[in-house]
């Protein structure tokens, strides 16, 4: 399987010059995103699916939906579970020498902690009939290629799918006799099914810091290149940042912070604009 490349020391200090001048190597400006494409319901056989392309990176998310017993721990709410894949095409060794099943076990938990607690999805409105009966949501993220600023388009991509998530209609049938099963009725046709219940849209936008300068969207090379990085989750519905993440073990420059998150807010709003444009566009069923 090959590897995902590594930068030399002379391309690092190429890239880092540039930096120092002002120029980044692709020609974009420091708070400039590459272009985002999106293909809706790419996956048939999913409730919901997206697939992303944000320049060199790109990735496939499909959601699926089962009915399933709720736990005993919260009897009155549904799950959600996710997992990220690196596709073997991608590589097995990182720049911080994780594997590939490392790192992508790494990004499942950090996705689901930053983009899907319960602040951001209600659980709730996931059950069916408390204590038997319950939707379990499996979000599946492939990485297919890696280009850098992979968090950033993971969330936006698993936002795209959820949003072209609608659950069937579930009609509960009471047992009649005594020992019979609770019985359902789906209904799976588009217009009686209900969409995904987003509280929030949780879109992250990394900001990385290389030479005292401050960047979005970076690439692999300047991922590798960055002092730090820090991941700030807006709620694409109200513009709030609800989430805070440090990549790495470098220090930021705290007095550029706030003028940063005002940045990532204004970029979060961009980002949804084009989401819901997308989700707009896409063909209804039949």
């Amino acid at each position: 399987m090959e590897q995902l490349r590594r930068i030399s020391e002379a391309e690092q200090r190429f890239l880092l010059d540039g930096i120092s001048q002002g120029i980044r190597n692709d020609g974009r400006g420091c708070f400039d995103y590459r272009r985002i494409s999106f293909q809706m319901g790419i996956v048939p056989s999913a409730t919901g699916s997206c697939r992303l392309r944000a320049g060199e990176t790109e990735l496939l998310v499909g959601v699926k939906c089962d009915v399933s017993k709720p736990t005993h721990q919260r009897p009155d709410a549904g799950q959600l579970q996710m997992s990220v894949e690196v596709a073997t095409s991608v590589g097995v060794a990182f720049a911080d020498g994780w594997r590939a099943d490392d790192w992508g076990r790494q990004l499942s938990v950090l996705l689901e902690s930053l983009c899907a607690n319960d602040d951001i999805i209600d659980r709730k409105a996931l059950c069916i009939v408390p204590g038997n009966l319950a939707w379990e949501v499996y979000v599946d993220v492939l990485v297919l290629s890696v280009g850098g600023n992979i968090l950033d388009s993971a969330s936006f991509a698993v936002c795209a799918a959820l949003g072209d998530t609608l659950l069937p209609h579930v009609e509960v049938i009471e047992a009649m006799e005594e020992g019979e099963h609770i019985q359902l009725k789906v209904d799976d046709r588009p217009e009686t099914g209900m969409m995904f219940p987003l509280r929030k849209m949780p879109l992250c936008v990394t900001v990385a810091q290389i030479q005292d300068q401050f960047f979005l969207d970076v690439t692999l090379e300047e991922e590798i290149c960055a002092e730090a990085m820090l991941a700030v989750v807006v709620d694409g519905k109200t513009g709030d940042i609800i989430g805070l993440h440090k990549i790495g073990r470098g220090l930021l420059d705290v007095c550029a912070l706030p003028c940063m998150l005002e940045r990532c807010k204004a970029t979060a709003a961009a980002l949804v604009t084009q989401l819901e444009r997308e989700l707009a566009l896409k063909p209804s069923a039949g």
